[in-house]
């Protein structure tokens, strides 16, 4: 088989690899082996040293700039607001697992785990309750005002 349509066939896979890899990065490291395969065609890429370097130079160009400028336009649609772990427990609603009462911690159900947990006010199993902060490794919870 023909260099050129090595070079052509890998650059459409992995154009076509970008539907099952998104990212705007298999395209563009396509498009790169695709161009390199047409300046391979076209006769003006005729060794080893240079069919490399346009390689690496294209899909750098690509992957640099032109994703770079793809990117302003298409951004995701996840983003962070928080990421503090202690700040974005604040406020959760959790279950009470093991009775809970002054100046004697309990144990509460959070993010599929037990945690020891303390309070002011008697808790009993199976109680909602809010997490109010984190000291140490235990939580310091409320119950819910219904």
């Amino acid at each position: 088989m023909e260099p050129w349509l090595i070079w052509s066939i890998a650059g459409g896979i992995l154009i076509l690899s970008e539907l099952l890899i998104p990212g705007l990065i298999t395209i563009f490291i396509g498009l790169a082996a695709l161009a390199t395969g047409l300046g391979i065609k076209f006769g003006y890429l005729t060794d080893t040293t240079s069919i490399i370097v346009t390689f690496v130079v294209a899909t750098l160009f690509f992957l640099i700039v032109i994703r770079t400028f793809f990117l302003r336009f298409y951004k995701g649609n996840t983003s962070v607001h928080n990421v503090d772990e202690q700040e974005d427990m604040k406020g959760s609603i959790v279950t009470v697992d093991e009775d809970i009462e002054p100046f004697k911690d309990g144990r509460i159900h959070y993010r599929g785990t037990t945690w020891q947990a303390r309070s002011d006010t008697p808790m009993a199993k199976n109680q909602k309750a809010i997490i109010i902060r984190l000291e140490g490794n235990t939580f310091l919870v409320k119950p819910i005002e219904e």
